[in-house]
């Protein structure tokens, strides 16, 4: 590897911005909590608010509509996304629970 491309991996602005300084100088937060597209990665921790009313809606509807997908989202401080995701992990976790009592009998 020549000089110029151990310099384009590297990416350093500043060629006195090395070893334990640049480390120090890095925010590891930004770089976990985004991809390189700019989503989000990191683990959604939801309130015990959050949860009991998506567990309400969730005893009403096995399956949420676009419409009140995005009403709940909104009057809960969340995403779109992650009320889906939300869902859908319910949702398996219902089938797994209801298959195991099923076979169970």
């Amino acid at each position: 590897m020549d000089r110029r491309q151990s310099q384009a991996c590297l990416q350093v602005t500043d060629p006195l911005n090395f070893g334990i300084d640049r480390i120090l100088n890095t925010n590891t937060d930004s770089d976990r909590s985004t991809n390189k597209k700019g989503k989000c990665i990191g683990r959604a921790v939801f309130t015990v608010t959050q949860k009991n009313w998506l567990e309400y809606y969730f005893q009403m509807e096995k399956y949420i509509t676009k419409q009140n997908r995005k009403i709940l989202a909104s009057s809960l401080g969340l995403t779109d996304l992650q009320v889906k995701v939300w869902f859908q992990n319910r949702r398996m976790k219902w089938r797994h629970t209801t298959a195991a009592t099923s076979l169970s009998k």
